[in-house]
């Protein structure tokens, strides 16, 4: 079996991790995801969406995130992030979580479907 290549991260620097903290504080991101969802999913899942979001935003480049916070299009690109993770099948919030709670739920679906309270030995 191949071994999956890891990507290197690269260091935060102080401006990405002042930009991202004052994100944080105001709750930019949960609330951004919030609307954009419109709570549709299970709320562990959109925990996990907002930190793939905040991971995402510390690993930007320091020029982009300073130039966007200056011009006020930082809304924006956090906008376009979570609408790119949410609703891509390529996204690594679908590869990682929807997919996995999606065939998890067809799986617990169908034992429901085909169990038989008479027949099952262990609950008598």
């Amino acid at each position: 079996m191949a071994k999956r290549e890891e990507k290197k991260l690269k260091p935060v620097t102080r401006k990405v991790s002042k930009i991202v903290s004052q994100l944080a504080r105001s709750r930019t991101v949960e609330d951004l995801v919030s609307n954009i969802t419109h709570h549709s999913s299970i709320e562990a899942d959109l925990a996990d969406l907002v930190q793939i979001i905040y991971f995402a935003l510390l690993q930007t480049d320091a020029k982009r995130l300073e130039e966007l916070t200056t011009n006020g299009g930082i809304k924006f690109y956090i906008v376009r992030m979570i609408q790119n993770q949410y609703f891509s099948k390529n996204s690594p919030f679908y590869m990682e979580i929807r997919r996995f709670r999606d065939r998890s739920s067809e799986v617990s679906t169908q034992i429901s479907e085909t169990y038989d309270a008479d027949k099952d030995y262990y609950n008598r």
